[in-house]
């Protein structure tokens, strides 16, 4: 039998379940409210909220340092720009396609709204561009006006993931100006990272770095350090706060030896100087004359190609440095594109990333006899117990054949020219070839002397070796002996049949030709010993590294002595006696090899020089000129090699005697600056 509650129990029992039965109710509608009613709204507010997973640290590029001239002039700015930038995760992961294809349409359409007119497609290359992460802004538009702020702010549910940041990119106030100096910079390589793991300035995979010149040469002064940044995103790409935890600091500024106002006339004369040959008829000798096609016009000088050094021999410093044809860096500053850089590459360029002048191999021609003279003057062999006296006249016939010779025996001057008597002075001026050759012949077969002394005085005055400039990509130089002629010949029999050292081998160097090469600032650097007397300096292009906070000198950098060479009057001045008859002597049958070109010159400001015309396999003469003045207290020494452009004396000389008129005559112009705007136009087309 059942047991029964009394009345009230069960008035009780059923109040409580029917409590629990509401209470029940409640909770399930309730749990539909929320799970069916208002799931989008929460779906919004949890993606929108969730600060475990959107902090992210971001660095903060810092400005390099500029490059700066001797005289403190900016060559190498920093101009700030707003820059576009796209959260690489938000449009990579959280973006369909068919979203993504609306999206990159709607932010050109802004994008171009605002200044900056931009492609659908050159968006899309950014974005599918690897080299950006995961949690790296992408760049997009560089110079973007301001108001492209306030659509981002207002519209950020349709442009989720963008922001306008500020960010400097490499100014260029004088253009194109002394750009194999100063180089350029460009996007970092995976192989450059990696090189640079660990290093206090930290870099990372979408940085840029220096690719050329001082950039290169000075990348860890130049770059600053970079600063960070901690950022909150939503999922949804839109930055919810941030902070800067650690500021960026500028790179050190580099101040150069090199004078803007130098720069600009000597690049502009050299310029001139190829020009002028372009435009100049062929000399042609009387066979090379009976072949031409006299129904077609006359030929002219290709002059393709060239290279200027200007310096101050009493300590290295280089004062202008031009190399032709050259290149504009600005191109580089917002990425060049594959087009343009095939253009610079292509061989019809003539390669104008190539610093001819300190990466050119030349030969040097006659521009080698005023230190072939020192080697005989040093050793002996000139002079009153040698083979003749500096004041001795030899009879210049137009040739010289060799004592017991087999093979190739006469040596000739350029067309054959004779010269008369001849002491050493003299054959400096008219450029005698027979008087070398019968020198260097002396060196080869009398007892007690050197049959490589030509060779080591080249090395002596820094020929085939580094000049010491903190310029990358730099030429040692050539000067052949036996023993690298018999390893040519062992690591390429059949392009150097003859492991032999021959007596003619010793004459093509004495006057500069055969194998024997170097660059227009190794000869530059070795006619400053002539223009000092004796010291072979280090090439300097730095004067000092500046910290652009306090303007003082972090680092500066003094003169450097390779070496000193033996000097003395009796030695120097009969080269030097010689070198300025070249540009000033002429008188009954002998005239200096430059006169024409310093007819007029400027009174009181002698100039000492030597000219070269270097013969080239199946081209034109290299036309090669160096001088050193005032003679009386050398202040410049100054070398020009134009390619394929003739004589010396007639193409490269000019160029030298304009630039030494403006010094003499305190004439220099002072070099323009290109309008801010320009600038910046021509960045942003170069990118487009």
């Amino acid at each position: 039998m059942a047991a029964k509650f009394p009345r009230s129990t069960t008035i009780r029992i059923g109040a409580i379940f029917g409590v629990v039965v509401l209470l029940f109710t409640g909770l399930l509608i309730r749990l539909w409210y929320l799970q069916v009613l208002q799931t989008e709204e929460f779906q919004i507010q949890a993606q929108t909220f969730e600060p475990a997973n959107t902090i992210r640290y971001l660095p903060i590029k810092a400005p390099r340092g500029r490059i700066l001239d001797a005289n403190g002039k900016v060559l190498v700015d920093n101009r700030k720009v707003n820059v576009v930038t796209l959260d690489a995760r938000v449009v990579r992961e959280q973006l369909t396609e068919e979203q993504l294809d609306d999206y990159l349409l709607h932010l050109a359409r802004e994008i171009s709204r605002h200044g900056r007119p931009i492609k659908v497609r050159d968006i899309a290359a950014q974005v599918s561009d690897r080299r950006y992460g995961p949690d790296d802004q992408i760049p997009i538009a560089y110079d973007v006006r301001e108001e492209f702020a306030i659509i981002v702010g207002e519209r950020g549910e349709e442009l989720p993931g963008v922001r306008l940041l500020e960010t400097s990119i490499r100014h260029y106030p004088y253009g194109s100006l002394a750009a194999h100096v100063l180089g350029y910079v460009g996007s970092i390589t995976l192989e450059e990272v990696e090189a640079r793991q660990g290093h206090p300035k930290r870099y990372n995979p979408n940085d840029e770095i220096g690719k050329a010149g001082i950039e290169l040469a000075f990348e860890d002064v130049l770059r600053g350090t970079p600063g960070w940044l901690e950022i909150q995103i939503s999922p949804l790409g839109r930055v919810v706060s941030e902070r800067q935890i650690l500021a960026p600091q500028a790179g050190f500024d580099v101040q150069l030896t090199i004078d803007v106002n130098l720069q600009a006339l000597v690049e502009q004369q050299l310029r001139q100087g190829l020009l002028e040959a372009q435009n100049r008829e062929v000399d042609l000798d009387e066979e090379e004359a009976e072949l031409v096609n006299p129904l077609l016009p006359p030929a002219t000088y290709p002059a393709p190609a060239g290279a200027a050094v200007l310096t101050n021999p009493t300590n290295g410093d280089v004062l202008a440095m031009a190399s032709y044809p050259t290149f504009d860096p600005s191109q580089f500053v917002l990425g060049i594109s594959e087009e343009q850089f095939d253009q610079l590459i292509d061989p019809e360029s003539y390669a104008p990333f190539n610093n001819r002048a300190v990466a050119g191999a030349y030969s040097i021609g006659s521009t080698m006899k005023p230190f072939t003279a020192y080697a005989g003057l040093s050793s002996g062999l000139i002079g009153s117990r040698g083979y003749v006296d500096v004041h001795e006249l030899i009879e210049d016939t137009g040739s010289h054949v060799l004592q017991d010779c087999i093979g190739q025996c006469e040596f000739t001057n350029a067309r054959g020219e004779s010269y008369g008597n001849i002491d050493l002075r003299l054959s400096l001026t008219v450029s005698s070839d027979v008087y070398y050759y019968q020198l260097a012949e002396e060196f080869s077969i009398r007892p007690g002397f050197d049959e490589e002394q030509v060779q080591k005085t080249a090395r002596e005055f820094g020929f085939g070796a580094s000049t010491g400039i903190a310029l990358p990509f730099e030429y040692q130089g050539l000067v052949p002996d036996s023993e690298i002629k018999r390893q040519r010949h062992e690591a390429n029999p059949e392009a150097f049949p003859d492991p032999s050292w021959r007596v003619g081998d010793t004459l093509n160097i004495a006057i500069g030709q055969g194998d024997m090469s170097a660059t227009p600032l190794q000869l530059t650097n070795a006619l400053g010993v002539l223009a000092n007397g004796g010291t072979l300096y280090a090439s300097n292009i730095a004067k000092a590294v500046i910290n652009p906070l306090t303007s003082a000198q972090v680092t500066s950098y003094a003169p450097r002595v390779i070496r000193e060479l033996y000097m003395p009057p009796s030695i120097s001045q009969p080269i030097n006696d010689g070198m300025v008859g070249v540009t000033s002597y002429n008188l009954g049958g002998y005239r200096g090899t430059a006169v024409e070109a310093f007819n007029g010159f400027p009174n009181g400001w002698l100039v000492a020089g030597k000219t070269g015309t270097v013969e080239v396999l199946d081209k034109n003469d290299t036309s090669v000129f160096m001088a050193y003045g005032p003679t009386a207290e050398p202040q410049y020494a100054m070398t020009v090699v134009l390619e394929e452009a003739g004589f010396g004396g007639q193409a490269a000389a000019p160029v030298v005697r304009q630039v030494f008129q403006a010094l003499a005559t305190n004439s220099v112009p002072q070099a323009e600056t290109l309008p801010d705007e320009d600038f910046i136009a021509s960045a942003i087309a170069e990118q487009e």
